[in-house]
């Protein structure tokens, strides 16, 4: 059953979505989507925004955010001059670099980021929230961990190394040498080398010293280090072990070591 064709010409009534019986009033709208009223009372059809943007070749997908226009690539591509709101993120295979992409199934902001769903040409299908660092400043510092963007965007953000991960990370009563190099538990962007240690069996403190982030600091860690021995009663000079003390409250002797920053 075909019902009754009603042309809404007209808005003298407003947007109205009662509806009597008998149907609907040619004087008013349910609802209006891309299009306006003009003076006269007669719908318009709004005109469609027209942009004319330039993309870089080999690219896929689109979306915006940020107030940019981004595409997706596996390598970095040049921007047109003519198209300063366009961004092109690169998005690489985990295990082939080299992989095109084929498609991109989704795009677009979660929690603060982009979430992208690219496919690549041999059809693995991975998901990517693409964390944004900060643009690059000069003189300013940055410390470990820190996520940059270069100043002219290629779509690579850099995440900033220490170079510290092949140093032994601190640990409590562990034996030290001279020359030893060790790293904080947390890092700082120094390394700390031994340059002197104390007592027959020096080893750390049991609590972590203070790291001063400086170049040529020093800092200190003690620890009473000594292995307990028996003492020869046939020869009364022998040193003391460190936890026992005598009755003018010496004790026996400690080992300690201090450690330049680098």
């Amino acid at each position: 059953m075909t019902g009754r064709l009603v042309t809404l010409n007209a808005a003298k009534g407003g947007i109205n979505r009662l509806r009597t019986k008998g149907g609907a009033d040619p004087n008013t709208l349910y609802d209006l989507v891309d299009g306006y009223v003009d003076q006269a009372g007669v719908i318009r059809q709004r005109p469609g925004t027209q942009n004319k943007i330039t993309l870089p070749e080999g690219t896929k997908g689109m979306c915006a955010y940020d107030g940019k226009l981004i595409v997706f690539s596996h390598v970095t591509r040049t921007i047109p001059a003519a198209s300063p709101t366009v961004e092109c993120e690169v998005l690489n295979h985990p295990s082939i670099p080299d992989m095109p992409l084929k498609d991109i199934h989704f795009a677009g902001p979660f929690l603060g980021y982009l979430y992208v769903v690219p496919e690549f040409a041999n059809g693995d299908v991975f998901h990517y929230w693409l964390e944004r660092g900060t643009v690059w400043q000069p003189n300013k510092s940055y410390l470990p961990g820190a996520l940059v963007t270069p100043s002219a965007a290629n779509g690579i953000a850099y995440r900033l190394s220490s170079g510290t991960q092949s140093f032994q990370v601190w640990v409590k009563n562990v034996a030290r040498s001279l020359g030893d190099v060790i790293v904080p538990t947390v890092d700082n962007g120094f390394k700390y080398t031994a340059t002197d240690v104390f007592g027959p069996s020096p080893k750390s403190g049991p609590t972590e010293p203070a790291w001063p982030a400086a170049d040529g600091a020093t800092t200190f860690e003690d620890s009473d280090v000594a292995v307990p021995a028996a003492i020869d009663p046939e020869n009364p000079n022998i040193s003391l072990p460190p936890q026992i003390v005598d009755r003018y409250k010496f004790s026996g002797s400690s080992g300690s070591g201090s450690q330049a920053a680098q």
